[in-house]
């Protein structure tokens, strides 16, 4: 199955101005600008005229070896060249009937990986690999090697039959964690211990973002949209039977080598 077998989809079977598109950046985490809504002002500027004389695009974002995530449907609605420069600025609307879609349908990008720009109706009418469970957000990649940004951390909780391997780990372990905002670098860090886990604690951020902690209470009372800026990532993963002071201990070390107290949001 293509992307042109999709119900979705059919609406381009004859149209021959669709641009397939695979993101990637090495500099930019591109889901962040995503959940930001701050992609499609990314998307809209390019070094050069990605985007050509098509009138629609069609976004992934670059997924693990050769694989693409979908992102969305724009209409182009206008392009300028910027004058002395050969970058272009695009004006475009979001199509809300692939809204079902976004960040489950993930397709087999194949060897043109260096080939990011493809008409549809040519190369870019790519095969489907799978598509996720509704408000799935990603595989569960190890302890530390991963972010999550407010509203996926958000959705995740919301939704653990999605993600079953992310409750299956984060259940199993106590430890320290560490919240990032990402608009002025402060860092809140906490622990989690006993039964449900860093999976449990982080229960509470999905519910009220503040966790009920001091000072976060505090920035979001002053900025309530604060926490889309969020990012939770673990420091220090303990056995679940480690106890509480053992825990603790970890927390306080942690607090200590990166000065959350002093400069950043732990009140304690």
């Amino acid at each position: 199955m293509n992307i042109l077998d999709l119900k979705q989809f059919h609406k381009f079977v004859d149209h021959n101005k669709v641009k397939v598109l695979r993101h990637r950046s090495s500099n930019e985490d591109l889901w962040q600008l995503v959940n930001s809504n701050r992609f499609t002002q990314y998307q809209n500027s390019q070094s050069w005229d990605v985007f050509g004389d098509a009138e629609y695009i069609i976004s992934f974002i670059a997924e693990r070896y050769k694989y693409a995530k979908f992102v969305g449907v724009w209409k182009i609605i206008k392009k300028n060249k910027l004058p002395k420069s050969t970058r272009y600025k695009y004006r475009t609307k979001p199509l809300p009937d692939f809204d079902e879609l976004k960040k489950r349908l993930i397709v087999k990008w194949g060897d043109g990986t260096r080939s990011w720009a493809q008409w549809l109706h040519r190369q870019g009418n790519k095969e489907i690999s799978e598509i996720l469970p509704k408000d799935y957000i990603m595989d569960f990649p190890g302890f530390y090697d991963f972010t999550l940004d407010y509203d996926d951390l958000k959705t995740m909780i919301n939704n653990p039959d999605s993600n079953r391997e992310w409750y299956r780990m984060l259940s199993s372990i106590s430890g320290v964690y560490i919240i990032l905002d990402n608009k002025n670098g402060k860092q809140y860090i906490g622990s989690a211990y006993g039964r449900g886990g860093i999976w449990g604690r982080w229960k509470s951020y999905a519910k009220n973002p503040h966790g009920g902690n001091k000072l976060l209470i505090e920035l979001l009372k002053d900025k309530p949209r604060r926490h889309r800026y969020f990012q939770f990532s673990i420091l220090r993963v303990l056995e679940p039977s480690a106890t509480k002071d053992e825990v603790i201990r970890q927390e306080k070390l942690a607090k200590k080598k990166l000065g959350s107290r002093a400069f950043g949001l732990n009140s304690n």
